[in-house]
């Protein structure tokens, strides 16, 4: 048996499975509206003690003026921000946290005290998509500071971020502080490391909360399980006869190759593409398959550039729109700069800069569609000893002051702040008209904090547009000012007409 055909049997178990569960949610609620929020099956509304025989055990909601809040009452403190059915997933926030910074508050300001697992119960458990805040009250002040922000409520009080929620329970023994009581939260964070700055914020946005769907209980679940059975009895037996070819597969060295890449790919890969889905919801950019990328690119027919990233093709969208699609290479990490780059461009809509359309995420295949740039990129003029090819001053001053407009709608004017970290000629595309758009956002980081202070670990850029404080930390704090440093540094370039750094 061929590896394809070994995979295509992967595809069809995985199908299978996969109509198991939601063979189970097939019946239920009918859809009701709580505020601007549908619950629908699992879930049902509740209304004081009376409740819904439709809906799976432990799916209440409760509305309370117009706010979904998770079981039967709004006293538990959990608001649901939002719920993804086919991810069996869903966001909530324990606002009851938040109202332990309130001095008002009849125990006063104080942090947590209690883990967020406390709350929950079957079928729900945190996900460990989330990242940790760890709080501290401490009796004295702690021996060291590093990586401690005080909270509003002083008193030897304070918060750190922690890494990744530990599902197991407990807390890493690395973040424990001689002296003082901590309590770890999970908390959601669509980009990069949790800031501990923004701990408020962070509480307010929630968490991710997964369940495993329970079968319905009612009369109509005798005919939802039954189509269970069939489906189990179904998916059983491709998976008995499966394993021993997959067994095979395994003891053959390129069998291991395949797995080993494919295990490496998945873990990081979707992981992030999992927080991007949630944090946008339906406004995520359109997702394509890798046939109708190829499809759009003309099965790779016209190439525009290549690079250490990967290589660039023109190609047409079904409503004919020109665009520039970005294959990634199958060898570029776990693909956190791929995600990071979507979710960072997706959030952006402005005139300086580039237009992201969609992307493809299948297995190590990664592309990116954007607005096709008629005239490339910058460096193209600004290098380049054909008369005809260099700009005149009028038209540098213009691009100047446009990429300097698309710099400041970054900072400030954006949703997020986006810091763009690798600001250079060659990531500076012109349209027909010669109008300058920022792009390449691989390198981007998210900045939630109203500061623009941002925490990094390691350098990112390119040599000799790299602020001084993003090599080394002795120079001063990394911030947007870092992009204003590699604005400078190519302003010097286009005015040069030379690079500074061979």
């Amino acid at each position: 048996m061929s590896l394809a055909s070994l995979l295509l049997l992967l595809c069809v178990s995985f199908f299978l499975m996969t109509a198991t569960k939601l063979g189970v949610q097939a019946e239920g609620c009918s859809p009701e509206r709580c505020g601007n929020m549908t619950i629908a099956t699992p879930f049902g509304l509740v209304s004081g003690s009376e409740e819904n025989t439709c809906m799976q055990l432990g799916f209440q909601v409760h509305c309370t003026d117009g706010v979904p809040y998770l079981g039967y009452h709004s006293g538990y403190g959990l608001q649901i921000l939002n719920i993804f059915p086919k991810n069996s997933s869903m966001v909530v926030s324990d606002i009851l946290k938040l109202g332990d910074f309130n001095n008002l508050s009849r125990q006063g300001c104080h942090v947590p005290m209690a883990d967020a697992a406390t709350k929950i119960e079957p079928p729900f458990s945190i996900s460990p998509l989330n990242q940790n805040l760890i709080f501290y009250n401490c009796a004295k002040p702690p021996p060291t500071r590093a990586g401690l922000v005080e909270t509003v409520c002083g008193n030897n009080t304070f918060v750190r971020a922690g890494g990744w929620y530990n599902t197991t329970g407990g807390m890493n023994s690395g973040y424990a502080l001689e002296g003082c009581n901590a309590t770890a939260l999970p908390v959601l964070v669509p980009s990069g490391e949790a800031n501990a700055r923004d701990y408020e914020e962070l509480i307010s946005d929630g968490f991710l909360l997964t369940w495993q769907p329970l079968p319905s209980a009612g009369g109509s679940g005798i005919k939802v399980i039954s189509k269970r059975i069939l489906i189990l009895i179904v998916s059983s037996a491709v998976s008995t006869l499966l394993f021993p070819c997959i067994c095979v597969m395994m003891r053959h060295p390129k069998g291991k190759r395949l797995w080993s890449r494919s295990k490496r790919t998945s873990s990081g890969t979707e992981r992030n593409y999992e927080v991007m889905i949630l944090s946008y919801g339906s406004l995520a950019p359109k997702r394509y398959t890798y046939s109708e990328v190829m499809k759009i690119t003309s099965s790779r027919n016209h190439e525009l550039g290549k690079g250490g990233y990967g290589v660039v093709f023109k190609g047409r969208l079904h409503d004919d729109r020109l665009v520039a699609v970005k294959f990634l290479h199958d060898c570029k990490g776990n693909g956190d700069e791929f995600v990071n780059e979507v979710m960072s461009i997706g959030r952006t809509s402005h005139v300086n800069i580039v237009s992201l359309f969609g992307f493809c995420l299948e297995g190590s295949k990664r592309a990116l569609i954007y607005e096709y740039m008629p005239n490339g990129s910058l460096d193209r003029y600004i290098y380049s000893e054909n008369h005809k090819e260099i700009l005149g001053w009028e038209r540098l001053y213009a691009i100047a002051i446009g990429i300097a407009r698309g710099l400041e709608y970054l900072h400030h004017s954006c949703n997020t702040r986006i810091v763009h970290f690798d600001i250079k000629p060659h990531n500076i595309l012109l349209d027909r008209d010669f109008c300058p758009k920022i792009a390449d956002f691989g390198l981007a980081k998210l900045c939630h904090a109203k500061e623009s202070k941002l925490s990094m670990t390691g350098a990112r850029g390119t040599i000799g547009f790299i602020a001084p404080e993003v090599h080394s930390r002795t120079f001063g704090v990394v911030s947007t000012k870092s992009d204003v440093y590699s604005y400078g540094m190519m302003l010097l370039e286009m005015v040069g007409g030379r690079k500074n750094v061979k």
